[in-house]
C-alpha cells in the first residue's frame, strides 16, 4: 500500500517555536504543494541544516532527502514522516519521536539521539555510524543493511527488531550494547559488538550469538567474516 505524506501547511500539526524556522518550513511546503505529482527537483528539498525545530510536530510530512544535519530536533514529533535519504549528520534528536518513520538511506552519522523513539521505523541501508542511541526505543525497527559502526546503544530497547535478511547483515561493528533489551530480535548482523557494562568486552561469532540467545533472541545470526 502506498503511503501518502503531508505536503502542505494544513498538514503541519504544530509549527516550530522559532518564527524564522517556521517561515523556512512554510516556504518549503508552499513550493512542494505546487509541484506536479512525482516531480521532486533538488530545489524542492527542505534545507533545515543547523536550524532549531524545537516545539514542532512534523508527523506524517514529506521530508524526502531533507537536509537536517546539525539541526536541533530534540522532542520534535516526526511520527510516520518520510525521511528517505534525509541528512541527519550531527543532528540533535534527544527524545525525538520518529516512530514508523521511513529512514531508508538516511545519513545520520554522529547524530545525538539518546532516549529517541524509533518504534517500527525502517532503517534499510541507513548510515548511523558513531550515533548516540542510548536508551532509545528501537522496538520493531527494520535495520536491513544499515550501518551502525561504533554506535552507542547502551540501554536501548531492541525487542522484536529485525536485522539483515536474505543473506544481508546489519553492521554493528564495535557498537556498544550493554544493558540492551533484545527479546524477539532476529536476523543477521555483523560484529564484533561491545557488550561490556563497566569495561570493553567485544564478542563476535558464536559467543555473540549465544549472548543474544541468552537475552531471548535465539534467531539472531552473527555473520562470519567469510560470508558475503
Amino acid at each position: 500500500m502506498t503511503t501518502t505524506y503531508g505536503h502542505s501547511r494544513a498538514d503541519v500539526r504544530r509549527w516550530p517555536d522559532d518564527p524564522d524556522v517556521r517561515r523556512t518550513l512554510e516556504e518549503y511546503l508552499d513550493y512542494l504543494d505546487k509541484l506536479p505529482s512525482g516531480s521532486r527537483p533538488v530545489e524542492s528539498l527542505l534545507n533545515g541544516a543547523g536550524l532549531d525545530f524545537t516545539g514542532a510536530d512534523l508527523s506524517g510530512l514529506d521530508l524526502l532527502e531533507a537536509q537536517l544535519s546539525e539541526a536541533t530536533l530534540s522532542g520534535v514529533r516526526l511520527v510516520g514522516a518520510d525521511l528517505y535519504g534525509a541528512w541527519l549528520i550531527g543532528a540533535v534528536l534527544h527524545s525525538a519521536d520518529l516512530s514508523q518513520c521511513n529512514l531508508r538511506k538516511a545519513q545520520g552519522r554522529t547524530c545525538d539521539a539518546p532516549n529517541a523513539i524509533l518504534h517500527g521505523a525502517d532503517l534499510e541501508r541507513a548510515e548511523f555510524e558513531d550515533a548516540d542511541f542510548r536508551r532509545a526505543d528501537l522496538r520493531g525497527v527494520y535495520f536491513g543493511r544499515a550501518s551502525l559502526f561504533g554506535a552507542d546503544l547502551r540501554g536501548a530497547d531492541l525487542r522484536e527488531c529485525v536485522f539483515g535478511r536474505s543473506g544481508y547483515s546489519t553492521s554493528f561493528t564495535e557498537a556498544r550494547f550493554a544493558d540492551c533489551h533484545a527479546e524477539g530480535a532476529q536476523g543477521m548482523l555483523k560484529g564484533p559488538i561491545d557488550v561490556g557494562a563497566d569495561s570493553p568486552q567485544l564478542l563476535d561469532g558464536a559467543a555473540l550469538q549465544r549472548w543474544f540467545a541468552e537475552r531471548g533472541a535465539p534467531l539472531v545470526e552473527v555473520r562470519q567474516s567469510a560470508q558475503q
